[in-house]
């Protein structure tokens, strides 16, 4: 396997891992976001933040993000900037079509249209 090829799977597994990460930071939101409407003072956020920073999953999302660093590094070592963050761009699309499917957000026509918009986008900035 040459250095491209790898540089682009590794992007690849970036984006897949991206999917799961934003994923994972939405749903931590969505458990804060009760905690922190109940709170009545500072003192009220502070253990609403502690309480949810101790659970397994905002773990898992600082291991994501490591994972997500490192790949970075690595696609970055066999791939131009250029070419590997337009291609790393791809993430946004697959995370909202993602977000739409998994978590059962919004995805109307016009969402839909623009991220068909976006996708073509980078496609040519990619193959330019």
């Amino acid at each position: 396997m040459n250095q491209r090829t790898e540089g682009i799977v590794f992007v690849a597994l970036m984006i897949a891992l991206s999917l799961v990460f934003q994923v994972q930071i939405k749903l931590l939101a969505s458990t804060l976001g009760p905690l922190l409407a109940k709170a009545q003072d500072w003192r009220g956020v502070a253990g609403a933040l502690v309480t949810a920073s101790l659970g397994w999953r905002s773990f898992f999302i600082v291991v994501l993000a490591g994972l997500l660093f490192l790949l970075w590094l690595l696609a970055l070592t066999r791939l131009e900037l250029s070419f590997a963050l337009p291609l790393a761009s791809i993430a946004f699309v697959i995370t909202a079509v993602g977000g739409g499917l998994w978590l059962g957000e919004d995805l109307s026509w016009v969402r839909i249209l623009g991220l068909i918009t976006t996708a073509v986008g980078i496609g040519l900035v990619v193959r330019s």
